[in-house]
């Protein structure tokens, strides 16, 4: 494994700590929109909710970023990149094509 310099370590915990905070949140103020927006599963979900600060400290801190750009899809990224009826639709757009993606979980 390549070394990472601690900046970039530090960057790295702070993208996983907000990641994981989100998450929390999200699942927390409505489930199934969570699960959705998130692409987790029900046993996923249930985990993340029920972390512990302290648990949720010592997972942002891995070397690994926690989650992973659902867009890998470069056909996928370039329709979402267009102008739909001049951005009045993109969101709509947007969470209909992400929606007809099998979900990825994070």
């Amino acid at each position: 494994m390549p070394t990472v310099d601690a900046s970039l370590l530090n960057d790295i915990r702070e993208v996983n700590l907000s990641y994981l905070l989100l998450a929390q949140r999200l699942l927390r103020e409505n489930l199934a929109a969570g699960m959705f927006r998130l692409g987790f599963d029900a046993d996923v979900a249930e985990t993340i909710i029920k972390l512990s600060p302290a648990q949720i400290i010592r997972l942002a801190s891995s070397s690994s970023v926690l989650c992973a750009f659902r867009l890998n899809d470069g056909e996928l990224l370039a329709t979402l990149t267009h102008d739909v009826l001049g951005g009045v639709l993109q969101q709509a757009h947007s969470t209909i094509l992400l929606s007809q993606r099998d979900t990825v979980v994070a």
